[in-house]
């Protein structure tokens, strides 16, 4: 026979994930926050669904309380009439700014472009010539312009590298150090990198000086704006409390986490008595469909991560009575052969939320550290190889700190089989300096 292009029929069996199956899968693996999100615009969207009690005054904040002849008055809570601590850097600079009496107008603006030049860490992006030629002044007026600046709080501010932000600090100490400012001025590679030896043998003085001036330099900001740059705080909403109650450790589901929805009962018994074929019933009929299975989502849900959580529980008991150093390695498959569903569920299940225990607040995640093996047959989770390390570390003898190898070799010693690679990738994960950085002479 010969090859050629043909049409041909031929059965094969795909799985397509429908419409519903997309939605079920999208509300499995929202956040407790994108959640309420959905929620509420559901809810805003569909008639038919409703919050049970006095639930969506819950989602738009506005707590209410009765009063015995019924009327309604917020309630008054004293937080509210805290003073914000929210100041940017420019408004701090600039209130500053206002109480400099002895300053011609002209050099008072170009303070005030000069401080919205810069950026988050207090550092001024543009150069001089441009400031003198935007504002149509010569450089020495930008200068002391930027002088004036730099005379304000927190020290530092203005500068136009690491290096002037630090040596405007070190001028306004009250000891003088004029072995830092050398250092600073010529050599902060050198000190970035600890080389105390070399410093000593090219100043000719003391390691036990340059060591001491290190840490002067140690103790100065090097982002003297960044207290002022304020970032979006994010709550997190637990899904999972898990609490000691005697001999036993309780799971349940944060409410925040079940949302509250029900079926307005008018529109139910409306869809029940309404037998006709006309546009409206249509409509009603399809939104209580879509809102049976929304609840149907919620629900379903709710009762996965209550039973992940559960098994999470029951895997690492020994966490929750005992600590982070007794959680041991677990893999999301264990979690998924054990529930009897696929690996993907419980990874949705678990990203994202947040679990409430005796020890704190983790994610669920958490609860799925890798694991090396132990001489013992036993294995050991990360976080208690990091724990162990932090233990040797805090301990060691400043003069002679341990070296990475060293401390693969304490390690194997007690039983743990790891490589100096990991011991050092743990290390710098802990935010841990190299022996190194952490000798003191």
């Amino acid at each position: 026979m010969r090859p050629g292009y043909g049409m041909f029929q031929q059965q094969a069996t795909k799985m397509r994930l429908t419409p519903q199956l997309r939605k079920a899968i999208t509300i499995l693996q929202l956040s407790t926050p994108e959640l309420l999100e959905v929620v509420q615009q559901e809810a805003i969207e569909n008639p038919v669904l409703e919050f049970a009690g006095n639930e969506w005054d819950a989602f738009n904040n506005t707590s209410k309380f009765h009063r015995a002849n019924g009327s309604r008055a917020p309630i008054y809570d004293p937080l509210d009439q805290a003073a914000s601590n929210e100041i940017s850097l420019e408004k701090h600079l600039k209130e500053q700014l206002s109480f400099v009496k002895k300053i011609s107008p002209p050099t008072r603006e170009i303070v005030e472009l000069i401080i919205g030049n810069l950026d988050n860490n207090g550092y001024l992006g543009a150069s001089l010539d441009e400031i003198s030629d935007v504002c149509k002044v010569d450089l020495a007026q930008a200068e002391l312009a930027l002088r004036i600046l730099q005379g304000f709080e927190p020290v530092g501010i203005g500068a136009r590298n690491v290096r002037e932000c630090l040596l405007l600090q070190v001028q306004s100490l009250s000891l003088c150090y004029p072995l830092v400012s050398l250092l600073i001025r010529n050599h902060l590679k050198d000190v970035a990198d600890y080389r105390i030896h070399k410093l000593s043998k090219i100043l000719q003085v003391s390691a036990q000086e340059i060591q001491a001036a290190i840490e002067v330099i140690k103790g100065l900001n090097p982002r003297p704006g960044a207290a002022f740059h304020i970032e979006a705080i994010h709550y997190i909403i637990p899904e999972v409390i898990i609490e000691k109650a005697g001999e036993q450790l309780v799971v349940m589901i944060h409410q925040a986490a079940s949302p509250r929805l029900s079926l307005n009962g008018y529109y139910e018994q409306m869809g029940k008595d309404s037998g006709g074929n006309n546009e409206a019933t249509k409509f009603l009929s399809s939104k209580l469909n879509s809102a049976m299975f929304f609840l149907k989502c919620l629900e379903q849900r709710r009762k996965t991560i209550f039973r992940v959580a559960q098994a999470i529980v029951e895997e690492q008991t020994e966490f929750f009575w005992k600590g982070a150093s007794y959680l041991k390695p677990m893999t999301l498959k264990h979690i998924a052969d054990k529930l009897g569903v696929h690996e993907s569920t419980v990874s949705r299940a678990t990203a994202g939320k947040y679990a409430q225990t005796p020890w704190g607040i983790y994610e669920l995640k958490y609860f799925f550290p890798s694991g090396l093996q132990m001489d013992l047959g036993d294995s050991a989770s990360s976080e208690r190889i990091k724990k162990r390390l932090k233990e040797w570390i805090h301990g060691e003898n400043h003069a002679k700190p341990y070296s990475d190898q060293q401390l693969t070799e304490l390690m194997n010693d007690e039983g743990f089989q790891i490589s100096r690679r990991t011991v050092t990738k743990y290390r710098e994960e802990l935010g841990i300096s190299s022996s190194l950085r952490r000798k003191r002479i």
